[in-house]
């Protein structure tokens, strides 16, 4: 009860700081559709507001995929890469409560990737399911598949043609560019709202079951009568009962509506993207209700994300040393536009590090992690925050860069 009320106090705290965010983010008029110019290898070339597939259509939606390989093991001795390889040769699972730790094959110390569309400036399809991904910051990252990301058929709504829809064998390149500000969405307007948990409020964009986050995108259900297909642009409220769902309509209608993923607990989980935070992803157990406010979500603008920056900071290890400088997180992460995730009370959270002043490891299980805007939250149950992380390189002074474990890390600041 005591952790879930810690939890209830920093939600309250992150709501107000996100207001702030809001105004702010409306005052950079940025707009937050994903738009560019898609060329295909048959000669053709489309502008225009950009959808992947049926799901990520914003700026702070994520692209997702894995690394081809991990440059960064040549910084390790000998002994620290077999130590590494040693303790990667078992993971954690946890059981009832218990932890238990158990072998499994040679680990080559990939990761996976993901950042927001707004980090890229190009996207490159090669062979296979290979892409080339440029960042805004001038960097080059090649990956290959893990995820539906990959493969997808790309939606664009070219200003000439209308929608255009472009299977990824058929692209030769998309490069991403600011949308103009009097844009008129092909799809409505972003999903804004609450999301009402056992653990505090959210507010921020929506995508509901992991997918819908467009005011024309459908709720499904079925009532008495019949099927319902629901534009979220006329809905107000989704209140979870113990059928399904009561939905409240902007007219005040409702309607208990079950039978699909989308109204029971066959929903994914409901994703909440917050101005200045990241996003949290909330699973149906701890669902309560979502109210939707759909003229502050044709307001506010996501912020530039141009500006990415190599991580940078000191690593306090537990006998005192600090090392400063240039910093590469679990052997992995370069860039503040990168991403470190955990759970608490269930709900998984999504900070970039851009937003996260402090690291502080708890013990081999869970670590706090304190936001640039001073809130603090403990995260457990990823390789970021537990011992499965592969540790931190520090350049310090110039010099090469340091390896430090993660068994022997204090705390980080950025």
């Amino acid at each position: 009860m005591a952790k879930k009320m810690t939890t209830i106090v920093i939600m309250a705290f992150l709501n107000a700081f996100i207001l702030s965010e809001v105004k702010s983010a409306i005052d950079e008029n940025h707009s937050h559709y994903i738009y560019g110019t898609i060329n295909t290898d048959d000669g053709e070339s489309y502008t225009g507001q950009i959808r992947w597939g049926k799901e990520e259509a914003f700026w702070y939606d994520y692209f997702n995929s894995t690394k081809l390989e991990n440059d960064n093991l040549i910084h390790l001795s000998r002994q620290e890469l077999k130590d590494l390889d040693r303790k990667d040769s078992w993971v954690s699972t946890s059981w009832f409560g218990w932890t238990r730790r158990h072998s499994y094959n040679y680990n080559n110390h990939t990761h996976s990737f993901k950042c927001q569309f707004g980090d890229i400036k190009s996207i490159e399809p090669q062979r296979g399911s290979r892409v080339k991904v440029e960042l805004k910051n001038g960097e080059t990252i090649r990956l290959s598949g893990g995820s539906n990301d990959i493969g997808v058929i790309v939606r664009i709504h070219d200003s000439e043609l209308g929608m255009v829809k472009i299977d990824w064998d058929n692209i030769s390149d998309i490069t991403f560019s600011s949308a103009p500000a009097n844009l008129e969405s092909a799809y409505g307007g972003p999903l804004y709202g609450t999301v009402e948990t056992t653990s505090g409020d959210f507010t921020g964009y929506i995508q509901w079951d992991h997918d819908e986050r467009m005011a024309d995108d459908e709720l499904n259900g079925d009532t008495k009568g019949g099927e319902l297909d629901i534009p979220f642009g006329k809905i107000l409220k989704i209140e979870k009962n113990y059928r399904g769902s009561e939905v409240t309509m902007q007219s005040g209608r409702t309607f208990n509506l079950h039978g699909t993923n989308d109204v029971d607990d066959d929903n994914r989980g409901i994703i909440v993207n917050i101005l200045g935070m990241g996003r949290v992803d909330i699973p149906w157990d701890e669902f309560l209700e979502v109210t939707f406010e759909h003229e502050s979500s044709n307001q506010a603008n996501w912020p530039d994300n141009s500006n990415s920056q190599q991580l940078n900071g000191t690593v306090t290890t537990l006998d005192g040393s600090n090392y400063s400088g240039d910093m590469i997180f679990d052997l992995d992460e370069y860039y503040d536009m990168e991403i470190l995730d955990g759970k608490n009370d269930g709900i998984e959270y999504f900070f970039p590090f851009r937003y996260i002043r402090s690291i502080k490891p708890k013990n081999d299980r869970a670590t706090y992690v304190t936001l640039q805007n001073g809130e603090k939250i403990l995260l457990e149950d990823s390789v970021d925050v537990t011992e499965d992380n592969d540790g931190v390189l520090v350049k310090n002074d110039g010099e090469d860069y340091k390896y430090i474990p993660w068994s022997e890390v204090e705390e980080i600041k950025f």
